[in-house]
């Protein structure tokens, strides 16, 4: 609702009427009064009155940005997995990676929902919209993103993100400082193992890999998520195995490969474990699941 509606006085003075609207734009502060206009990552124009004050986050990430964008109070509702920080674990549950819960979320009331360009659907998008919300769409590619993600929604919510911005960026400009230069070794990326699948192409996991001095040997292959063959893993013979989100932690990672000792990575122990949350979401956390990457890597350099 706009300031003009909040603030409309059934009266039959337009002057009291005039001056009640002006009062209440002042005391909402500029940026409720200001129509919020920018476009979203399908080029669509997204617009609102004044800045959202209940939102629906479809994608983990997305509701790690609205928290460390400030605007944590407003979320009222989140997709599974949407774990960090603890208190969005309290909140509403209405979406998945393979669908939304309309009802759910018409009973909540979104003025806001933010969806990840990669799961959402265009009929999601439509039904969506019909309740009444404006829907923003984001993509998460590339480390570039998460600036580019937060800025849209500061934006958004009218908060002051650039502190948060600065401090993403000064980490991982440290990052690159501090591994510039060390020797290069090739690594296996496993994101899942029932099939074998790793990630190719130009990711933010393999600028991670690249940040920490290490080559995805799978890089070239099509696609963003290859399944690929044992015997293709055997002929590149990876120094490093790397891996993720294929095992809950560590102990069962490293029994998963034991068998696998004809890889010369494998027979040295050159097993890294990083924990998925921290470095396959595109957030402000980023930084520190590299960091954990690197170090993993460094053991066994």
């Amino acid at each position: 609702m706009n300031p003009a509606s909040v603030f409309h006085m059934r009266s039959s003075s337009a002057i009291i009427g005039v001056a009640s609207a002006v009062i209440g734009v002042l005391a909402l502060g500029p940026a409720a009064a200001a129509e919020i206009s920018l476009h979203d990552d399908l080029d669509r124009a997204i617009v609102l009155k004044q800045p959202a004050k209940r939102i629906v986050t479809l994608a983990p990430f997305l509701t790690e940005l609205v928290f460390t964008a400030g605007a944590g109070e407003r979320v009222v509702g989140v997709s599974a997995y949407s774990d960090y920080p603890p208190e969005a674990k309290k909140l509403p549950q209405v979406g998945t990676a393979v669908g939304v819960a309309l009802e759910q979320i018409a009973a909540l009331a979104p003025d806001l929902v933010l969806a990840w360009r990669d799961s959402v659907r265009v009929e999601d998008i439509e039904r969506l919209t019909r309740l009444g919300a404006t829907v923003y769409v984001a993509q998460s590619r590339n480390f570039e993103d998460v600036p580019r993600n937060l800025t849209a929604i500061g934006e958004l919510t009218g908060r002051d993100v650039s502190g948060a911005i600065a401090e993403y960026e000064r980490r991982l400009a440290k990052l690159r400082r501090d591994n510039a230069g060390k020797r290069k070794v090739t690594a296996f990326l496993e994101i899942w193992n029932r099939p074998l699948t790793t990630i190719a192409g130009r990711h933010f996991i393999n600028e991670a890999l690249e940040i920490c001095g290490a080559r995805n040997v799978f890089q070239d292959l099509d696609g963003v998520a290859p399944v690929v063959s044992w015997e293709a893993v055997y002929l590149r013979d990876p120094q490093v195995v790397v891996g993720m989100s294929s095992a809950a932690n560590d102990a069962e990672f490293r029994a998963n490969w034991q068998s696998r000792t004809a890889l010369s990575a494998v027979k040295g122990g050159r097993l890294v474990f990083v924990d998925a949350d921290r470095i396959q979401r595109l957030t402000a956390r980023t930084p520190e699941g590299i960091a954990a990457l690197c170090d993993g890597i460094d053991r066994y350099r």
